[in-house]
């Protein structure tokens, strides 16, 4: 039977109200007559009138029960809708289930971290959000938390919790479940959070800091460029290289040895093959500018575009797709880059990847050069030794020939002259040979700083032989060692400091008698080559054995074979240095067996007066 509405119960109560109003008033008329009737009626009409007042007065508490009730329902309308809000917008994932493990709610963060839709997996398992390793011991642990008093806990507090995309993939995740209990059963809501960034973070601040640890374990320079070639893979790369600036400005390369054996072969022939200043790579670019290089596609026109054709073959070998090159670089100086190598071609340099690199490349090049700065340390503390010993014996022999040839003098001088002219023969040239000492070692001082005084004019070159010749003319003549010279007319004028030149040529003159047997010859030749006359003194000694031709311009170093007398170690260096001092080189050409020559370039005098690249 239908309820009737509040409106028309309202409209009755006033029919009613209307039809009671007529008796009534008839009534009070007839009270004034005085009737014994009339008074009965208006009993009746009372008791009428009572009630209606009481169902009027029902029908105004119905009325506001009805209101108060309305205002509920909307208040739990709003209510509800505020709280489906909450859930469309949360960005964690926040799914209910079922005791059955039936998913009856799948809100919109979770449609995004899942990547499923919600009329998609509304009534199907829980288990397809789950990696199949885990889904019976999570069906598991929701019938232990079924059954236990709790109504909340959160899950993964012993272990790790990951969840399953739709496209397969798996993440990282935390959560928390909640139950409530229904007279028709429990349902469970899981609050689930994708926490792959923050553990990218968290990984990313580990490995750096095991890079750090890494690379500065050890101080010794190949070392530490091999740490720094190997610490990005497999983190950041499949593979690597380091290109590092040597103090000679050439490059050196080094190849990662933790990629995979498949790798390695063509990794250590690229190795073999180091880029130059002249070379198409972009590590050359990435040098200069200080910038980072991202390569993103690794393609046979890329290589015929950006690599020497010699190493084509080992390229294409490696198999590399992507390349980020970053630049090691010290204040405001490059030292070297990395070539970080990716082979998977799933694998790709993200944006996050690429900041990681270049802060690795940071924590790399501080290591690198805390490395070189500890070598050049050590260098030094070996120099002043080597000087001390230099100083401890070569100056000693002079000084306690002076010393003795002045006390002769002194106390018993000899009776005839040509004996007291001996002794201050022997006093003066002991004196030069100090003098001779304490001046290399200036040199090499000024040399390391970089103030080696050089005063440029034009200069014959045939006229510094001749005056070098001179010099040298006793000398080999007490030897017997001829002395050539092959010194064509017309020479070019060079730009030179004719003393530091003659210095030069008197340096390698000094050598060449010291290895020279008697009898032997000494050769000195001027030629014009190019922009440059070229100097060269051979002789016919015992020559350098292959393995002593890279350390023949070291200071200090000597070698004993075949010497006639033990020099200081510098003269070979500070002729280097005056070579390059003037924009030249030196160099040297050996056989055993067969002597040595030592050569030295200066530039020739431009038009206008200057040296060639001057």
């Amino acid at each position: 039977m239908p309820v009737p509405s509040s409106r028309r119960i309202r409209t009755a109560l006033w029919l009613a109200t209307a039809a009671l109003i007529a008796p009534l008033t008839l009534t009070l008329t007839e009270l004034g007559g005085g009737g014994a009737r009339a008074w009965l009626r208006l009993g009746s009409l009372i008791l009428i009138g009572s009630g209606l007042v009481v169902l009027l007065i029902q029908q105004r508490t119905f009325e506001r029960r009805v209101a108060a009730q309305a205002r509920a329902d909307e208040a739990l309308r709003l209510s509800e809708a505020k709280f489906s809000g909450i859930l469309a917008i949360a960005a964690d994932a926040i799914i209910t289930v079922d005791q059955n493990q039936s998913i009856v709610h799948f809100n919109h963060g979770a449609e995004e971290i899942f990547g499923y839709r919600a009329v998609d997996v509304i009534g199907r398992e829980l288990a397809l959000l789950l990696p199949p390793r885990y889904r019976s011991v999570h069906d598991k642990h929701i019938g232990a938390f079924a059954r236990s008093v709790e109504n909340a806990r959160r899950m993964g507090e012993r272990r790790e919790i990951f969840g399953i995309r739709s496209d397969g993939t798996e993440f990282p995740a935390e959560a928390s479940i909640s139950k409530l209990v229904q007279p028709d059963g429990v349902l469970f809501t899981v609050v689930l959070r994708d926490i792959t960034e923050r553990k990218r973070i968290e990984e990313d601040e580990r490995f750096m800091m095991d890079a750090s640890t890494l690379l500065s374990h050890s101080l010794d320079v190949d070392s530490v460029l091999q740490a720094i070639a190997d610490v990005g893979v497999p983190r950041l790369a499949d593979a690597a290289f380091v290109d590092a600036i040597e103090p000679d400005g050439e490059l050196r390369r080094v190849a990662s040895t933790s990629e995979r054996q498949t790798l390695t072969p063509a990794l250590r022939q690229l190795a073999a093959h180091p880029i130059t200043a002249d070379s198409p790579s972009p590590v050359v670019d990435v040098l200069r500018r200080r910038r980072l290089e991202h390569v993103p596609t690794v393609d046979a026109e890329w290589l015929e575009a950006n690599e020497d054709p010699g190493a084509m073959a080992a390229w294409q070998s490696l198999g590399a797709h992507s390349l980020l090159i970053v630049p090691l670089v010290v204040g405001d100086r490059a030292i070297g880059a990395v070539t970080l190598v990716l082979v998977d071609p799933q694998r790709a340099f993200s944006g996050e990847r690429i900041v990681l690199a270049t802060k690795l490349a940071g924590t790399a090049a501080t290591a690198l050069e805390n490395a070189r700065l500890y070598a050049l340390a050590q260098r030094a503390n070996r120099s002043r030794e080597e000087v001390l010993g230099v100083v401890s014996h070569d100056l000693r022999n002079p000084l306690s020939a002076i010393v003795m040839c002045a006390r002769t003098l002194e106390e018993n001088p000899p009776a005839d002259e040509s004996g007291r002219r001996s002794l201050v023969t022997t006093i003066r040239e002991s004196a030069a040979w100090t003098n001779h000492l304490i001046q290399d070692l200036v040199d090499v001082s000024s040399l390391e700083q970089g103030q080696l005084s050089i005063e440029r004019r034009p200069v014959d070159p045939a006229q510094l032989v001749l005056q070098t010749r001179h010099m040298f003319e006793m000398e080999v003549v007490q030897h017997q060692i001829e002395l050539r010279q092959e010194v064509p007319t017309n020479l070019p004028l060079i730009s030179a400091d004719s003393t530091r030149v003659i210095q030069v040529l008197s340096n390698l003159l000094r050598n060449a008698i010291k290895f020279t047997p008697n009898g032997g010859r000494i050769t000195v030749s001027v030629r014009a080559e190019h922009m440059d006359v070229v100097f060269a003194v051979r002789d016919s000694g015992p020559g350098v054995a292959p393995e002593n031709r890279g350390r023949v311009f070291d200071r200090y170093w000597q070698s004993s074979q075949g010497a006639r007398a033990r020099g200081t170690g510098l003269g070979l260096s500070i002729a280097k240095g005056i070579a390059e001092a003037h924009g030249g080189r030196i160099w040297l050409e050996s056989s055993p067996g067969s002597g040595a020559t030592f050569s030295f370039s200066i530039p020739v005098v431009r038009s206008d007066g200057k040296p060639t690249g001057g």
